[in-house]
């Protein structure tokens, strides 16, 4: 059953082919007579205008890896720490950090999702984890260390849950970590979420990865899944969902 447009206070879920959004200075509308529609969206003086042909199926609204502005630039997502942080051996630490919000649309029915809008209201940054010649280009973000859940501009950012693993047998430095976004798992009730792990395997050795499973919130469309049924491209073959850090964390 389509959520009511009403509810956009929840921000993200499932909607009927007759929409109309506005919360803050964000406005999604689907509107038109039989099949022919017509999509329209803003973001502060950004504009967005399709046209939808279809007569029966469902609007998502969903959360997605922050990755797809501008198109195909990286899968890698680095969020940068306020404060360097310090592990000691053979330890486990929990925190909190935020990461960029990217929201996409899709058109759904019994048989596919498309992707039809993906917008953002942050600023689009990138940078360079490791040397120009083999680096990786990365999403960046910086992000203050919070203990618990902080508050935050659910149209703007959302939160990630970061476990922290010191599985060498020296003290670690951290100050940044890098994510393949291939593998986030994004939930949501009324905001994005995600929780994260680094296991530290060597002094600037580390491993990243995403949590697959929340409890008691909604998973988020899986946008390589659908990119990858668009593209006629296989879907049961294992794909890289890890990354290893081996050119630091600072």
């Amino acid at each position: 059953m389509a959520i009511s447009s009403e509810r956009w206070i929840n921000m993200f879920g499932v909607y009927g082919l007759d929409l109309n959004i506005e919360e803050k200075d964000i406005k999604i509308e689907l509107s038109g007579k039989g099949a022919e529609k017509r999509y329209f969206r803003k973001v502060g003086n950004e504009e967005v205008e399709k046209k939808v042909y279809a007569n029966k199926g469902e609007i998502i609204v969903s959360p997605v890896p922050p990755v797809n502005l501008p198109v195909n630039v990286s899968k890698h997502l680095m969020i940068e720490l306020n404060k360097n942080i310090f592990i000691k051996p053979a330890a486990e630490q929990q925190l909190f950090v935020k990461f960029p919000l990217e929201i996409g649309v899709f058109l759904s029915d019994e048989k596919d999702i498309e992707p039809l809008d993906i917008f953002t209201k942050t600023n689009i940054k990138y940078t360079l984890y490791g040397a120009p010649e083999d680096g990786f280009v990365c999403r960046w973000w910086k992000s203050n260390i919070y203990d618990s859940i902080p508050e935050f501009d659910k149209f703007y950012e959302g939160v990630m849950k970061l476990k922290i693993k010191n599985s060498y047998n020296e003290w670690s430095e951290i100050n940044k970590i890098v994510f393949n976004t291939l593998g986030m798992k994004i939930f949501y009730k009324d905001y994005a979420y995600c929780s994260a792990n680094l296991e530290i395997i060597k002094k600037s050795v580390g491993k990243t990865y995403f949590d697959e499973k929340i409890k008691g919130m909604n998973e988020a469309v899986d946008l390589y899944f659908a990119k990858s049924r668009r593209l006629g491209l296989s879907i049961t073959k294992e794909i890289e969902k890890e990354f290893f850090m081996e050119r630091g964390f600072k």
